[in-house]
């Protein structure tokens, strides 16, 4: 679980987030339970974390809008990659193993949220090219099918 004290346009919040899951994240804002649906994750740069007390300014021009990163991308038919860095957490297919679009190949984690990496099509886990423990990049191959 998780707490953050945040001002936004001088109005005070507390938001504690209290569980996570593949599509939805249980938040509570000021003592009122939301759940936050998400649609995709998308990789954003933010303030380094070694800048302790940093300040964004209101009046700082807008960063580009960050690209939206689908839970599963291809680099060519049949190979999985990575849409975010992270660790494999585990993978949860073996080679020979035949499966369906949607079927869950593998748990990333990323930022601290488990994500699970699926099929993008029907198909048989023909190579797993990472292993558990193992960090990745973003737009690393992870697994191919045929």
């Amino acid at each position: 679980m998780k707490e953050y004290k945040l001002k936004i346009n001088n109005n005070s919040y507390t938001v504690v987030i209290k569980d996570v899951t593949d599509d939805a994240v249980l938040a509570e804002v000021n003592g009122k339970k939301h759940i936050v649906h998400i649609d995709t994750i998308a990789n954003l740069s933010t303030v380094p974390e070694t800048q302790p007390g940093a300040h964004i300014s209101a009046s700082s021009p807008p960063a580009s809008p960050p690209q939206q990163n689908t839970p599963q991308t291809t680099t060519q038919p049949g190979t999985i990659i990575t849409p975010i860095p992270g660790q494999i957490i585990s993978i949860t297919v073996s080679v020979g193993e035949q499966v369906r679009t949607g079927q869950k190949l593998l748990v990333l984690e990323a930022m601290k949220l488990e994500n699970s990496i699926t099929a993008t099509a029907d198909g048989t886990v023909s190579e797993i090219l990472v292993t558990e423990g193992e960090v990745v990049n973003q737009s690393q191959p992870l697994i191919v099918m045929t």
